[in-house]
């Protein structure tokens, strides 16, 4: 395990569980493999389980705390550093995770989960295809509490991250509203357990199954489990965006930079989330010590991902729904240790592939009348050229569309979702200038500049990704 800054209070703790891990792993790898009563003559038995732990507003770069996450899914599995969220907004995005499609595709522009096709989901499709469900954890922002979500044989879910909810609150356990006691990421932990244990019957114990761990960790308030109250985060000086004059930068960011995050409010972000990320790590280590016990870490794909990404000082910003990288850089990482190698996938990834892999993994097809946006991750043939990044305006924060590749980001701003013409563009050439401090279109060295032509092409390519469906979408 590679070391962190992050102190050696929390480098010894996370060594010896992660030893005992490795102890566990290696047990059942020499285990018998033989199938389950009453598999035999499945003949989609090998089906895979599947995990999907979901972070809220978790930014890429900050695996660096999470060492046991990073020895289950980086070591034992697939990284992709080029992961991104297609809109950095925490209901939009989660509907894009559950669907496989781009927000003007599912709907979900804004906290409007009533607006999702639930027919739509993974959950639906797996479900209507023999596996068991699970929702444990956040699920929809503004979706209302008494009100279960569907598609799930076992649920225990809240709608927003808040100081009540990390610590316990009002969830709904399976229809009924009550109080959760203690931290979450302990009755995250419990709740799954009894999921995977639930069954003595061996017809239903050999059924395939989804589940989804959503925790409230790193979203805001920051409620620190008190084990970790403290604790070393690493010394962290900020990055040139912190301290960019702002001078190419449309006028929404002026405004809302006077409000100043500044590199100590940003110290004071990043503390919180990788406090609350450090319990986060410990529940999943949990996690594949349970699968590991019942025998099922081999045959699961498990995801990790978060919804969005997050500033912490960029620009003078806090938040999230901006189309720079700090809000829409996530971290995503894969694995399915029967099946894939551990390596990095370098490609140009998102949010709504995870959808299409399962199905791909599992052998099933959505519904004719749905069209997937995204791609399977197992299909290494395939590679992505380009991304669209969209956003409807919230809360002073403009619509935008952004196409974003490795080497570029371009971004339009509009009056209204459905307008073409943007009254505000910004180029950033990503090879040179990875931090975003320098919108070409705005230098006043007219050399600098993309040429109008160029500017025009990529103009009419976001015009028609931002209607796209299906194969026809980036």
């Amino acid at each position: 395990m590679k070391k962190t800054q992050l102190g050696m209070t929390r480098q010894s703790r996370s060594v010896a569980r992660l030893l005992l891990a490795v102890t566990a792993s290696i047990s059942v790898v020499s285990c018998d493999k033989s199938s389950a009563p009453g598999q035999s003559e499945n003949p989609r038995k090998d089906r895979p389980n599947v995990l999907i732990v979901i972070t809220d507003d978790q930014r890429a770069g900050t695996l660096n705390g999470m060492p046991l996450v990073e020895h289950s899914f980086r070591d034992q599995g697939v990284y992709f550093p080029n992961a991104f969220a297609t809109t950095p907004l925490c209901c939009p995005a989660r509907a894009s995770i559950m669907t496989g499609q781009y927000v003007h595709n599912h709907g979900v522009r804004h906290f409007e989960p009533y607006k999702l096709n639930q027919q739509t989901t993974i959950q639906s499709y797996l479900s209507s295809s023999g596996y068991r469900t699970a929702f444990f954890g956040k699920y929809l922002n503004a979706w209302q509490l008494e009100d279960n979500p569907p598609h799930f044989d076992e649920w225990a879910t809240f709608p927003q991250s808040t100081r009540e909810t990390y610590s316990g609150g009002q969830w709904n356990v399976n229809g009924r509203v009550q109080q959760v006691e203690g931290y979450s990421t302990r009755f995250l932990l419990r709740m799954a357990r009894d999921f995977v244990h639930q069954s003595n019957d061996p017809a239903t114990d050999a059924l395939p199954w989804l589940m989804f761990i959503s925790v409230p960790a790193p979203h805001d308030p920051f409620l620190v489990e008190s084990s970790y109250q403290g604790a070393s985060v690493g010394k962290w000086e900020g990055n040139p965006a912190l301290f960019d004059d702002l001078s190419d930068k449309p006028d929404y960011i002026h405004a809302r930079a006077s409000k100043a995050c500044d590199l100590a409010c940003g110290k004071s972000i990043r503390a919180g989330q990788y406090r609350t990320l450090y319990s986060v790590d410990d529940l999943v280590a949990r996690l594949f010590d349970l699968l590991d016990r019942k025998r099922a870490s081999e045959n699961t794909l498990a995801f990790f991902v978060s919804d969005n990404g997050l500033n912490w000082g960029e620009y003078g910003l806090s938040g999230k729904r901006y189309p720079y990288t700090p809000s829409v850089k996530i971290p995503l990482l894969m694995r399915w240790p029967q099946e894939l190698a551990p390596r990095t996938d370098h490609r140009l990834v998102a949010n709504i592939d995870i959808v299409p892999t399962i199905l791909d993994a599992a052998d099933i097809d959505p519904p004719a009348d749905v069209q997937l946006d995204g791609h399977s991750l197992l299909n290494e043939e395939w590679n992505r050229r380009r991304l669209l990044l969209e956003h409807s305006g919230v809360d002073e924060v403009p619509t935008w569309a952004s196409i974003r590749t490795k080497r570029i980001q371009y971004i339009e701003y509009y009056e209204d979702w459905h307008d073409q013409t943007p009254f505000e563009r910004e180029y950033y050439d990503l090879r040179v200038d990875k931090w975003q401090l320098n919108n070409l279109l705005a230098d006043r060295n007219k050399r600098q500049r993309p040429g109008k032509n160029y500017v025009q092409r990529l103009h009419r390519k976001l015009v028609q990704d931002r209607i796209c469906a299906g194969e026809g979408c980036p």
